[in-house]
């Protein structure tokens, strides 16, 4: 019942209707069959590529919190092995009821990222694909690096995936810079239907250290398991996850899960056209 009316409100809201809407017009694009889970296929030698995320946030330990994440990506291939990308990055949160904290009802930006991704082993071609993959992000005032390496593979009508990903962040509070550290591992399979849809399974490991960069003193631990379905065409693809947490230890756990720290569910959908 929560998966349903999680896709009732990710649906209700504005820019998923706009977007929904356009798709038939929209021109061909590659196809990306998992939301969190990255592949190392990469698009052609000298073409664009535009993608739109849109990731549902929603239920923490206490209050009423949700929050919807907004990124605009254009992406350029500079070889068919090297492929560069920009992103526009915005929040929308609503927290209302935590103890201890004010309400919140805002819409932020949340600053520019730069993606470069290289193909070492390309799926098609060796016996699996193989991309290394760096990002950073700023608002001219908080820093992100991440870094993954990214295996794929399509095997008959089955496509899996798999990636690890270390991600360190600086922020200003307070006048200080706060170091923290991610380090998720993440993996999917999907299958093909028929030549338009696929159906799918995601799965990530994610740990916090936030006493540094160096993975040191981890803070939480969680694990997300979810479905996915894609589409795809000679005009557009789209694929959209509902990803809620399964398990989860360390700082303010309970229950098995710790939603002090992360949600209690996550939905993501993407689509993507290629011109």
């Amino acid at each position: 019942m929560v998966y349903v009316q999680m896709i009732r409100k990710f649906f209700q809201y504005p820019l998923a209707a706009l977007i929904l809407m356009a798709l038939p017009s929209l021109s061909q694009a590659d196809e990306r069959f998992f939301t969190y889970v990255n592949e190392s296929e990469t698009i052609p030698e000298n073409s664009w590529e535009f993608e739109q995320w849109v990731t549902h946030q929603n239920t923490r330990k206490e209050g009423d919190y949700a929050q919807w994440n907004f990124r605009s990506e254009i992406e350029y291939g500079i070889t068919n092995a090297l492929t560069t990308a920009l992103y526009l990055n915005w929040d929308s949160t609503r927290s209302e009821n935590m103890p201890g904290k004010d309400d919140i009802h805002e819409t932020t930006f949340k600053g520019v990222s730069s993606e470069w991704f290289y193909q070492v082993l390309n799926p098609m071609l060796d016996p699996v694909g193989m991309g290394l993959y760096g990002e950073y992000t700023t608002d001219g005032i908080d820093h992100e690096l991440e870094g993954k390496i990214i295996f794929s593979k399509p095997v008959n009508d089955f496509i899996f995936a798999a990636h690890a990903e270390y991600e360190a962040e600086w922020e200003r509070e307070d006048g200080e810079t706060e170091r923290e550290a991610y380090l998720s591992f993440a993996a999917g399979a999907a299958y093909r239907l028929n030549p338009h849809w696929s159906v799918g399974l995601e799965a990530r490991n994610k740990s916090a250290y936030p006493d540094g960069l160096n993975l040191s003193g981890q803070e939480f631990q969680t694990w997300n398991v979810g479905p996915n379905v894609h589409y795809g065409s000679a005009k557009w693809w789209a694929t959209l996850t509902v990803f809620p947490q399964v398990w989860g230890n360390g700082d303010g756990s309970s229950g098995g899960r710790n939603l002090a720290h992360e949600e209690s569910i996550e939905m993501r959908m993407i689509f993507g056209i290629l011109f």
